[in-house]
């Protein structure tokens, strides 16, 4: 098949509600009558698409990402960069997860060809890189009907009828593992069937054209379950891991919604959002850079845009095609949605198809154009949680990250001894070992020499043991999704900080009525709001500064730490500062003196690395 060229594509700018200019690239090839999928590059610089002409197009937008990053004007042509042809239905491809147009040796694609072996592809000259084939039992070949990289590109899953491979990407030919995904043929255990998507993430999430869903991981076999038969439709043809890495969202051709499950619970379905698929075909979908919208074709040729956070709420659509929108592929850093569109039809009356590529270029204020949702609001609060539990050095209190949805406040009861394992939390600096070699000056010498320590014990933040901690007052903050809302649980100390009515019982698993927590759904209250509240509760009397530093702290600690440590703490202390605290003039002079430290260990160790000397093997 000769390769030819793609006409030209626009790119318009989409404001919710109005009706787009047509834009669209379609395609020279009479023999491609589908689009099946279109995926950005990792890079977000290149754009695959496979047709049912079996090909894999690959188009060259690297000049359009940078005009549209410098928000130049947009009028790119969708220029066919190389064309790769296979002798039998393409059937999946995968980019490298680093590929990057600067590295070469990055620029590939692993594809899924029926009756070949999987192989790896240059996507700049077509050329076969490796191939990777798997037999059964008889010695036939298999063929791989989806196939994904692992996360950190060292591995290439494939999965067959009855069989998920993995092989060694580095070490072309047979499998390192090949597993069966059902004991037998008679067994009702395991997954059954052929493995239709593959989607990598923490673990291996397989769907099948059954219905049937799996996660698999190394050493533990499969953990299968089956879409309930409301959702199931015709069999799975897509699955996502959502960016939070705990929900798989999989769609089914056949069917009218697209399903999230939460892997931490697979009794019932986590989310349900409505996308007819009445169609045999694989409609993919896809989420944008954000992570907080999915955006999924429908039938009727419109793109409709999701908000993960609250699925119940009404989708922004988009009218991209006149046909089925049979892909959808978000770019991974901008508000560029790629779309395919085509469907066979069939008969004298059928109209004449309109398959084409498009690219869109949604405004960059798209996002925030609906009002934030309390799921929104928290998945912020929890991630503000989890940057205050990776902080130390706080003189009255230590926050410790138990899980995403958790975190562990310990208010220290003296303040002035603290618990051990949080006062020298260090290992050995490296700067220390090589202080022979250096001819830096004699303070940056001892500077650095001061800063040594060993590593001491982390904190055990199981509930037996903040139950029995005597040396501080323990506090739960958790933003559990199912409530919406974050709540504060006690720990320790119920007798002393709990109030009881005459009469009442003493709940020890009953949140703590806070004034912050309370008026969190109609004011924006932060982490450090609460982290106030909870140590003035928790201490008699009053602290001066709740975010008092504990200098000695730092003192101990390598001075590479050092220097991110105070850094990190200046920006915290920054945001509590805004905030107007009845503490706000001590927090100022602390932030004055941890900025002067924070600058003299940056100068310590900038004369360190430019005065040392590489040592020779």
């Amino acid at each position: 098949m000769e390769a030819s060229t793609a006409e030209p594509a626009y790119l318009y700018q989409y404001t919710p509600g109005s009706q787009p200019a047509e834009c669209a690239a379609q395609s020279a090839d009479p023999d491609a009558t589908i689009f099946r999928s279109v995926e950005w590059s990792p890079d977000g610089t290149m754009l695959a698409a496979s047709t049912d002409s079996n090909a894999l197009r690959l188009y060259d937008l690297n000049d359009l990402v940078t005009r549209y990053s410098e928000n130049a004007a947009l009028n790119a042509t969708l220029a066919e960069h190389a064309q790769i042809a296979h002798g039998g239905p393409l059937l999946s491809y995968a980019w490298y997860p680093y590929m990057s147009r600067h590295d070469a040796a990055t620029c590939c694609v692993a594809e899924s060809v029926r009756d070949h072996p999987v192989q790896l592809r240059d996507t700049g000259s077509g050329g076969v890189r490796a191939s990777y084939a798997a037999c059964n039992d008889k010695d036939v070949l298999l063929s791989a009907s989806a196939v994904a990289f692992s996360r950190d590109a060292r591995s290439i899953y494939a999965g067959y009828a009855g069989h998920i491979a993995r092989f060694d990407v580095q070490r072309p030919g047979l499998p390192v593992d090949l597993e069966l995904t059902s004991p037998s043929r008679r067994s009702r255990d395991g997954m059954k069937g052929i493995v239709s998507c593959l989607a990598a993430g923490a673990m291996l999430a397989c769907g099948t054209f059954g219905g049937q869903l799996a996660l698999h991981s190394a050493g533990s076999g499969l953990r299968v379950w089956r879409v309930p038969d409301a959702y199931r439709g015709g069999g799975v043809t897509e699955l996502r891991w959502a960016p939070n890495g705990v929900h798989v969202w999989a769609g089914s051709r056949h069917s009218r919604s697209i399903v999230a499950w939460d892997v931490r619970d697979l009794r019932g379905p986590w989310a349900v959002v409505a996308r007819d698929c009445l169609t045999p075909q694989r409609m993919q979908f896809g989420f944008d850079a954000t992570g907080r919208h999915l955006a999924a074709g429908e039938m009727d040729g419109r793109v409709a845009i999701h908000d993960i956070d609250a699925p119940e709420r009404d989708p922004v659509r988009l009218q991209a095609h006149a046909d089925l929108v049979a892909a959808v592929s978000p770019h991974p850093y901008y508000p560029l949605l790629a779309t395919a569109s085509g469907q066979r039809r069939f008969g004298p009356a059928a109209p004449a198809p309109a398959n084409c590529v498009r690219v869109w270029s949604l405004p960059a204020g798209y996002h925030d154009s609906a009002a934030p949702g309390e799921m929104t609001r928290l998945n912020q609060f929890m991630a503000d949680c989890m940057s205050v539990g990776a902080l130390r050095g706080f003189k009255h209190f230590s926050a410790y990250i138990r899980s995403r949805e958790e975190i562990v406040l310990r208010v220290f009861k003296d303040p002035d001894n603290p618990p051990r394992s949080d006062l020298v939390p260090i290992c050995s600096s490296t700067v220390h070992e090589h202080l022979h070699r250096v001819h830096a000056g004699d303070e940056t010498k001892q500077l650095i020499a001061g800063a040594r320590g060993r590593l001491a014990q982390p904190f055990d933040v199981s509930d037996a043991s903040l139950a029995a901690d005597a040396q501080g007052v323990n506090f739960l903050i958790a933003g559990y999704q199912r409530y919406r809302c974050p709540y504060v649980w006690l720990r320790t100390d119920h007798e002393r900080l709990v109030q009881l009515d005459a009469g009442e019982l003493l709940d020890r698993d009953a949140p703590v009525e806070l004034n912050t927590i309370n008026c969190w759904r109609n004011y924006d209250i932060r982490p450090w709001d609460v982290i106030v509240e909870i140590v003035c509760y928790a201490l008699d009397p009053w602290p001066e500064n709740p975010f008092a530093i504990d200098y000695a702290y730092f003192d101990k600690i390598p001075i590479e730490e050092r220097v991110v440590a105070t850094g990190a703490m200046l920006e915290f202390l920054r945001r509590a500062y805004l905030r107007r605290y009845f503490c706000s003039e001590i927090l100022l002079e602390d932030i004055k003196r941890l900025q002067r430290q924070h600058f003299h260990c940056l100068n310590a160790l900038r004369e360190y690395q430019q005065s040392a000397v590489v040592p020779r093997d």
